[in-house]
């Protein structure tokens, strides 16, 4: 059950809130934030958390695998939007995954995100991309919704099913005028997850290539201090059951925010480097052009 966020009255509401988030949805959130406030604050410079695969090599950056999937900009509304988006995404997933071995829990989620991560990382290294937070979103925004293929959802009026949640935020990319080169790149690789979790499995006998690793489960236990001793019924769980086949209940109708700012646009795609040719102490990205950041809007699919 979701609890309210931070109300007069309420002095631990707001406490309460951030408790219950699940586990990976919490490190991506506080994440995200914190790279916000690295940027707002003079803490760093874009061009320290963006992917620049010589100074990984060769300097040893390794931070920049991770902070290309959290970096958001510097506080502002856009900024705003894409850390809300992430966050119903990542919530509504994290709390009902596919099972892929590990009950249907954070463990399964986990090894989506590390599946996913990689795959982006290896197509960033061949298409330039500098920045993932907008990939890695689309890939658990796809996920989901083939989770939840049929929930319903509104926008300007209209009602859609959950399904066609990421095409309708790519259209209005489109009309905004932003890139969907990072998006598409997300959707392909959640489509692929979902083929291999799902579809192949199901016409195929109930064999799978995703499976879940011991090391997924071990890593959440160490984060919850859940066992499967004493794990709750709901929530986060260790136990790896048979896999489930199928779909979840339908959310109710939702209504997803609408405005001028209710779609995304490109962030990655405005972000070049200068000194190219030149050796990795010297090659350095261009200045982040703000101006063109993404503007997301979100549904809660419904808990």
């Amino acid at each position: 059950m979701n609890r309210p966020v931070g109300r007069v009255g309420q002095g631990d509401s707001l406490k309460d809130w951030f408790d219950d988030i699940p586990i990976l949805t919490k490190i991506f959130l506080v994440s995200t934030l914190t790279s916000g406030a690295a940027l707002s604050f003079k803490w760093a410079a874009a061009e320290s958390l963006v992917l620049f695969w010589p100074l990984i090599t060769q300097k040893f950056q390794i931070w920049r695998l991770f902070t290309a999937f959290v970096f958001a900009g510097p506080f502002s509304f856009n900024f705003a939007m894409h850390t809300y988006v992430l966050y119903e995404n990542c919530r509504r997933y994290e709390t009902n995954p596919f099972n892929t071995g590990a009950g249907g829990n954070s463990a399964d989620f986990l090894w989506l995100l590390i599946i996913a991560m990689a795959l982006l990382l290896a197509m960033a290294y061949f298409f330039d991309v500098y920045i993932l937070s907008d990939a890695i979103l689309y890939v658990i925004m796809y996920v989901w919704s083939r989770r939840e293929p049929d929930g319903q959802l509104s926008m300007f009026g209209f009602r859609f099913k959950a399904v066609y949640t990421p095409w309708v935020y790519v259209a209005i990319r489109l009309v905004m005028g932003g890139s969907i080169t990072e998006p598409l790149m997300g959707i392909a690789i959640g489509h692929l997850y979902f083929y291999l979790v799902e579809v192949y499995p199901t016409a195929h006998g109930g064999r799978g290539f995703i499976t879940t690793p011991r090391f997924c489960i071990d890593i959440v236990e160490k984060l919850t201090g859940l066992t499967p001793r004493n794990a709750p019924t709901t929530g986060v769980r260790v136990t790896a059951p048979p896999r489930r086949l199928g779909r979840a209940a339908d959310p109710p109708v939702t209504n997803m925010p609408s405005g001028d700012n209710a779609g995304p646009t490109s962030n990655s795609s405005n972000l070049r480097f200068r000194g190219a040719s030149a050796g990795a102490n010297e090659a350095r990205p261009a200045t982040y052009n703000w101006g063109q950041g993404r503007t997301l809007g979100t549904a809660d699919g419904g808990n």
